[in-house]
């Protein structure tokens, strides 16, 4: 049997305390201890990240594209045709990228990640035909309903064709649609009901999260529901740590008036909601909450440092504070270790 590094540590513990304590012969124990080898190095991680790294760099690619208004107006020049057959146009392509992910996905049952290439494309012809509806019908300044069309398509497929990609690209799409839709609402003063983005941000996040227990409960859904955890995680976290710097106001000049001290209270809720990730993350072995509120523990007192103490404090000093408050948590933590 083929096992990692660590795991055969474990095993190889477990043994040898086994055969102290007389549950198996010494024999046994080296037959065990045989049978076992490590894993060859894994090849399916590096695909999983090659893959990843290219798509993301064809997606910035492809929105490097449309930002770029010079190069969007030497394309319509190219394709001087309506919107509705530019919009025709790309369904068409997007459709016929899906069929070939779907013959492709009937002859190669193995390959998981380059077979993705073509539901990618599908994806992004389909978002490039919502762009040009959105224009077709004059709702280029308020696209959010466009895009939540959009985000449920994603949906909709992803779910009959149990893909997380087109999953993520819904949450993507979802995420700008209720960007898009809470900002044209709340146009006049930046707010919706009362929020800026970090602030209903962090809430939708939230959101995302108690949808994820749902998800949970649905046998089709059960596939998404990592994609969906980690993303409400990111969106939440990211949120409220853009809280902590930039408040609930609704304008730079605004901002500009008060110090960051007077917003000392979102750092603490972000402390706080780290540390329940930590410990929560413990307690149930999940290592993605566990790691996350690490990272914004740390990042939030580096951020803490630069708006505080850049100039009063002296790095050595501050750091020193920091390094002696987690020895004192680490050494709690280790006597209640010690003590189960």
């Amino acid at each position: 049997m083929q096992i990692s590094k660590k795991e055969k540590e474990t095993i190889t513990k477990a043994l040898s305390h086994w055969q102290s304590s007389g549950l198996i012969d010494a024999q046994k124990a080296k037959e065990l201890d045989e049978s076992i080898e490590n894993k060859p190095f894994n090849w399916q991680s590096l695909a999983h990240y090659s893959f990843l790294f290219a798509l993301v760099s064809l997606l910035i690619a492809v929105v490097s594209i449309f930002a770029d208004k010079a190069l969007l107006d030497l394309i319509d020049s190219l394709i001087s045709t309506s919107y509705a057959t530019k919009s025709i146009t790309f369904i068409a392509f997007s459709a016929l990228f899906f069929w070939l992910d779907y013959r492709y996905n009937l002859k190669k049952k193995r390959k998981k990640y380059s077979k993705e290439v073509f539901a990618f494309f599908g994806a992004i012809f389909l978002a490039i035909a919502s762009g040009f509806i959105s224009f077709l019908f004059g709702m280029e300044e308020n696209p959010g309903v466009i895009i939540l069309g959009l985000a449920s398509l994603y949906f909709v497929i992803a779910v009959v064709r149990n893909k997380e990609l087109l999953w993520l690209f819904g949450i993507i799409a979802i995420v700008i649609a209720f960007g898009s839709i809470t900002h044209n609402l709340g146009k006049d003063n930046y707010l919706f009901i009362g929020m800026n983005f970090p602030m209903r941000f962090t809430f939708f996040g939230a959101l995302i999260l108690i949808v994820t227990y749902f998800i949970k409960k649905a046998e089709k859904l059960k596939p998404f529901v990592e994609p969906t955890y980690w993303s409400g995680l990111i969106i939440f976290f990211m949120s409220l740590w853009f809280l902590t710097i930039f408040g609930n106001y609704n304008s730079y000049e605004k901002w500009l008036e008060i110090r960051q001290f007077y917003l000392w209270w979102y750092s603490l809720i972000l402390l706080l909601a780290s540390f329940g990730a930590i410990l929560i993350g413990i307690k149930k072995e999940d290592s993605l909450l566990k790691n996350i509120g690490i990272s914004f523990i740390f990042l939030n007192l580096y951020t803490r440092y630069f708006e505080y103490f850049w100039d009063e404090l002296h790095k050595a000093l501050f750091f020193g504070i920091i390094a002696v408050s987690f020895w004192l948590i680490g050494k709690k933590a280790e006597k209640i270790w010690d003590r189960e």
